[in-house]
């Protein structure tokens, strides 16, 4: 390998580091999917799909949208996704590859999407250590705010 001279960097690293775009990798047993990077990306190079009738949760990832802004990074609370600069042009027209894929928990009251299993195990085992696990855990919004209300009234 061809050294550079102290101070200098490389051709390649040059590239690298003037890249307009990014990859975004993940650790998946720290992501939660709890979306906010997906949301919070402004190109839609991070989206997430729900399938509903199999229960599943997919966090996706498209190289050619990446502008390597950071946000995903910023946002996450997790912190488990990584941003680097770099041009793969082969990826460019690639379609979207799945970063993260989690079964979705429902409701027991209703049925309804309530969460990713990690992210409601993960949420579940921080209350607990702190003594603060609510009640309705594991409910979805609607059921949660009608048993709320029912203990408000009585």
């Amino acid at each position: 390998m061809k050294q550079t001279p102290k101070g200098r960097m490389s051709r390649r690293q040059f590239l690298k580091l003037a890249s307009p775009l990014g990859r975004v990798t993940l650790e998946a047993g720290r992501c939660t999917g709890c979306g906010l990077c997906a949301r919070d990306c402004p190109t839609g190079a991070l989206s997430f799909t729900v399938d509903g009738e199999a229960g599943a949760y997919r966090l996706l990832f498209r190289h050619g949208a990446c502008v390597a802004c950071g946000d995903c990074t910023a946002i996450c609370p997790e912190k488990c996704l990584r941003l680097e600069r770099t041009l793969e042009t082969e990826s460019l027209d690639a379609p979207a590859v799945t970063l993260f894929e989690d079964e979705i928990t429902r409701c027991p009251e209703c049925g309804q999407p309530a969460g990713t299993r990690s992210m409601m195990a993960k949420l579940g085992e921080r209350l607990a250590a702190a003594g603060r696990l609510p009640p309705g855990f594991g409910l979805c919004p609607e059921c949660k705010a009608r048993m709320m209300s029912g203990v408000m009234r009585g």
